[in-house]
């Protein structure tokens, strides 16, 4: 046992016989045999932490998700491991991760619902604020998790509000707010879009706090946006400025090389840094907007407002809207048999940058 100190790959921990200690000698708890292993650790603000095990001689296994410390004691129940026997040694140690980008949060999809520890379900059917024309439910109908991907689908299924208003579809939309809100990061979306006709699938970013008033003055990250039938290109944009409708937008579209990007999935990210916001697609960076790109209209002064809070993230597929105006796609124009139409994540993946150098 050596005592605590901030080093890469420091031990810091171990357990024997069911008692778990800091290394530095405070006891934290003597579990009984096969009881949940507590570990208690110092982590200063800003920095990235691991938490591992091994048992016996065996690798080092992580236990949960690397953990950004606060400046307050850090508490982690370790519930994929019972408390070992005489006869069986089992060792923590906690790791200090420095230049390095850490995932913080992750879905995988691997099991069979949508996790309610990292989604919401929304339920609306006003149509965005630009027309669309769908209806979003909770039921697990038009959100499942089967065989490894998230899959959201579009039904041509007609739902009447308790307001009188009736809308031709009906899809979901989910997001991680108060259970996934990030300052700054990578965060990356494999996705396989649907092709039809007026058929809008997202995936982008609102602000957790709303700091500087309501949309767009906090801000709009849209990491994927892909219009209809023009699979040919994805969309990344940013929003911000003043409140709708003295909001602005600047963003690119990227065009897939002789590519429909419906027929395969593909991996869509952006990195957000204090001074600029990337887009990848497939590990390429294709779009770059520095600070001076975006304003406050609350925060003139702040050449990094709106863009400086936590966002949470949101996945969803509409229909139709403004944002198809010019285009002539109306998803009327679609047969029945083409319903539903289905957007299929693979995974999300969220990193934060483990300093303390600067971020590539």
């Amino acid at each position: 046992m050596v005592p605590f100190s901030c080093v890469v790959g420091q031990v810091l921990l171990a357990i024997l016989a069911g008692h778990v200690r800091e290394a530095f000698g405070e006891e934290v708890i003597t579990p009984q045999v096969r009881a949940t292993p507590t570990i208690h650790f110092p982590a200063k603000e800003g920095e990235f932490y691991q938490v591992e095990r091994r048992d016996s001689a065996g690798p080092w296994i992580p236990v949960g998700m690397p953990v950004k410390g606060t400046g307050a004691p850090v508490t982690l129940h370790d519930a994929a491991s019972s408390a070992p026997s005489d006869a069986v040694k089992a060792e923590y140690r906690i790791r200090l991760l420095r230049d390095q980008w850490v995932q913080v949060w992750a879905d995988e999809f691997d099991g069979v619902r949508l996790d309610p520890a990292k989604w919401s379900k929304e339920e609306n059917g006003y149509g965005g604020g630009n027309n669309e024309r769908q209806y979003y439910s909770t039921d697990p109908k038009f959100c499942q998790v089967s065989n490894g991907t998230l899959k959201i689908s579009l039904h041509r299924e007609a739902h009447t509000t308790s307001d009188g208003k009736t809308q031709p579809y009906t899809s979901a939309r989910i997001r991680t707010l108060e259970r996934g809100d990030w300052q700054y990061g990578r965060i990356e979306v494999r996705a396989k879009v649907p092709g039809g006709e007026g058929i809008w699938p997202a995936v982008w970013m609102l602000s957790s706090e709303n700091r500087y008033g309501g949309w767009a003055s906090s801000g709009e990250i849209d990491i994927l946006e892909s219009r209809g039938n023009q699979v040919g290109e994805t969309l990344g944009t940013l929003h911000f400025g003043g409140q709708w409708p003295n909001n602005r937008h600047k963003g690119e579209a990227y065009p897939f090389p002789g590519k429909n990007a419906a027929e395969d999935f593909h991996t869509y990210a952006v990195i957000w840094k204090e001074d600029e916001i990337q887009w990848e697609i497939d590990g390429k960076v294709w779009q770059t907007q520095p600070k001076e790109s975006w304003d406050s209209a609350k925060a003139p002064d702040n050449p990094r407002a709106p863009f400086d809070q936590p966002f949470h993230l949101i996945i969803n597929l509409a229909a139709d809207g403004g944002f198809f105006a010019g285009t002539g796609q109306d998803s009327s124009h679609l047969p029945d048999s083409a319903f539903p139409q289905v957007f299929e994540i693979d995974h999300v993946r969220v990193s934060q940058w483990a300093g303390p150098g600067s971020a590539p």
